[in-house]
């Protein structure tokens, strides 16, 4: 074997994947080309999050060139539970992780291992938005990472994605964070070392329709928020003191008003909606105590964030 062959890093391609059955095809013909794109060896994890179609059936009749793995978890973990465990299963020395609907394109690879070859730990990628992806999504994404940059001390890469590779070193770094609530695309970006932002445009699915609902994406986003910012609970008390204040102001005023001036304060009306504005922002503030402390409840539990069916390969 020539000896640039030798120094090729062995990869990684960690692929979580949820009822994909009508993509898995076309999947697997995309990461057959990579065999001839570097040369290196290549290990494909594929982690079925507990899938109720025939995606499990499909991947193991189907065969690839080089290694591959099949992890099925007992149940539907989530997507973030699903990648940690293909995480967990890696060997290379290079892993990249991406998704099984093709959005995320396989040939963008090699490029990546390039980068990683001049001495970058982490590469991250950042989405150019194409009418693949929708109105609904692009809103909702921009005012997420708009707001945990904004309000957290975690710069994340707008318009990111879980499409990124690490070095063994920044791996053995992120696996270490024993949170049970993942937000992976916070945690690779907290650990730092040298990271790098390769753009990439976004492909049409290669079959069926997306698994992330808005429920499952607010969900992300709540879970992103509450693990790397604690802006909303500092509203919270700054709003607070600003309530306080304004009670203590118009106390003095209505003792002015009584004592000094003759006169008494009028305005029930106007009273009773001031309370109504109040009572309707502590509501809100407990609810955002409450995410805080339902994260807190998640983290003493200790519970496993996965558990696994069965492994082939």
């Amino acid at each position: 074997m020539p000896e640039e062959k030798m120094n090729t890093p062995t990869l990684s391609i960690v692929i979580p994947v949820f009822n994909e059955q009508e993509a898995i095809t076309e999947l697997f013909s995309a990461l057959a080309k990579l065999e001839k794109s570097f040369p290196t060896d290549i290990e494909v994890i594929l982690v079925d999050d507990g899938s109720t179609d025939h995606t499990l059936e499909k991947i193991k009749s189907l065969d690839l060139p080089y290694k591959k793995q099949t992890i099925s978890l007992s149940r539907n973990f989530g997507h973030q539970a699903a990648l940690v465990a293909g995480l967990e299963a890696s060997s290379g020395e290079i892993v990249v992780t991406m998704d099984g609907d093709l959005q995320h394109p396989p040939a963008l690879i090699p490029e990546m291992l390039k980068q990683h070859a001049e001495g970058v730990d982490i590469v991250f990628t950042r989405r150019i938005d194409t009418n693949a992806i929708s109105l609904e999504k692009k809103m909702t994404s921009g005012m997420f990472y708009s707001l945990i940059n904004r309000f957290s001390g975690t710069k994340i890469e707008r318009n990111g994605s879980d499409f990124r590779s690490l070095n063994r070193k920044a791996l053995t770094a992120l696996l270490s964070m024993p949170e049970k609530r993942k937000f992976l695309r916070g945690m690779v970006s907290w650990i730092g070392f040298k990271t790098i932002v390769l753009p990439f445009t976004v492909q049409e699915r290669a079959a069926g329709k997306s698994k992330y609902t808005l429920f499952k994406m607010m969900r992300l986003a709540l879970s992103g928020i509450t693990s790397f910012s604690t802006f909303p609970l500092y509203l919270s008390a700054f709003f607070g003191a600003g309530l306080f204040i304004a009670a203590v102001i118009y106390a003095l005023y209505v003792l002015y008003i009584r004592f000094f001036a003759g006169g008494i304060v009028q305005g029930w009306a106007s009273v009773l909606f001031v309370l109504l504005i109040v009572g309707g922002f502590l509501s809100l503030f407990i609810g955002v105590i409450g995410l805080y402390v339902a994260a807190i409840y998640d983290e003493v539990k200790n519970r496993p964030i996965y558990f696994i069916k069965e492994v082939n390969g």
